[in-house]
C-alpha cells in the first residue's frame, strides 16, 4: 500500500474522496454506536487530527476517544485497550481496512446476531475464486448457514500468510473479516490466552475467538452485502471504482 499512501497512515487513504477510517467511523454511528474509541499506533496522530473534531457532527459518533497501542502486539491486545472504555462490558470492533456495500451497516448486522444469539459474533463473507485476488489472506472458517447466522464449527490457526485469499479449491469459501461484536466474556478470554503465550508473543484475535467458540460463546454473522478489502492495492482500486460510481 506504500505506493498509495506515500508513507502516510494507510487508514487515511481516501476511497472516493473520504478516508477509510472516517468511512468506518460513519458506519459505527449508523450502527448505533455513540461512543467510539480509535486505537492508533505511535506516529499515526494524523488519524486523531482527522477524526477528533468530527465527534458529534452529522453522521459521526457523539464522542470519539483515542488510545495508543505502544507496540504492535496483535489485534486482541488492541481490543483490550477498550476494556476500561466500555466498563468491561460488551464491545463492538471495526477494522478500517474492510469496507462493505450493504443496505444495513455491516457492524449493525453483526451486533444484531450477537444480541439475538447471546454470543460474540464475527462477520463472515463468502469469497469466490474470481474475487480472491482482491482479498487478504484470511483462513477458511467452516460452518453452517442458518438464516443470517453462520454457525462456525472451526476457526483454524492463523498460519503463514499467502498473498491473497485461497478458497482451497472450492468455488466459494467463507472467512471471518473485520467486524466483531463481543460479549463481556471476551475480557477473560483475552487474559486466558495471554497466559499461554511466551513473553513478547503476539496477542491475536484468532486464539481468543477459538477459545470462545470451544465454550459455545462464539458465532458468525453472514453479511448481507458486498465486502471490499482496501488493505490490498487491488481491493483498494476495486473499492474506489465502486464508491466513485
Amino acid at each position: 500500500m506504500l505506493s498509495l499512501t506515500g508513507g502516510a497512515p494507510k487508514e487515511l487513504v481516501e476511497v472516493a474522496g473520504i478516508p477509510v477510517v472516517e468511512r468506518v467511523a460513519r458506519e459505527c454511528a449508523a450502527s448505533g454506536i455513540t461512543d467510539l474509541l480509535v486505537v492508533i499506533a505511535p506516529g499515526k496522530e494524523a488519524i486523531q487530527e482527522r477524526l477528533a473534531w468530527q465527534a458529534g457532527t452529522h453522521g459521526m459518533p457523539a464522542r470519539i476517544s483515542f488510545a495508543v497501542q505502544r507496540e504492535a502486539r496483535g489485534l486482541a491486545d488492541a481490543i483490550r485497550l477498550g476494556a476500561d472504555f466500555c466498563g468491561h462490558g460488551p464491545i463492538a470492533v471495526a477494522l478500517p481496512d474492510n469496507l462493505f456495500l450493504s443496505r444495513t451497516p455491516a457492524l449493525q448486522q453483526v451486533i444484531d446476531v450477537a444480541l439475538r444469539e447471546g454470543k460474540s459474533a464475527v462477520s463472515i463473507v463468502g469469497i469466490t475464486v474470481e474475487e480472491a485476488r482482491a482479498k487478504g489472506a484470511t483462513a477458511i472458517y467452516n460452518g453452517e448457514i442458518v438464516g443470517h447466522e453462520y454457525r462456525i464449527t472451526h476457526i483454524p490457526d492463523k498460519g503463514a500468510k499467502s498473498a491473497t485469499f485461497d478458497t482451497g479449491g472450492a468455488k466459494m469459501a467463507y472467512t471471518g473479516v473485520g467486524r466483531y461484536a463481543f460479549t463481556a466474556a471476551v475480557w477473560k478470554a483475552i487474559d486466558e490466552v495471554e497466559g499461554t503465550l511466551r513473553p513478547g508473543a503476539e496477542l491475536d484475535d484468532i486464539p481468543v475467538m477459538q477459545l470462545l467458540l470451544n465454550r459455545g460463546l462464539m458465532t458468525g454473522c453472514l453479511i448481507d452485502g458486498r465486502f471490499l478489502d482496501v488493505g490490498l492495492p487491488t481491493g483498494y482500486l476495486e473499492a474506489n471504482a465502486e464508491l466513485s460510481a
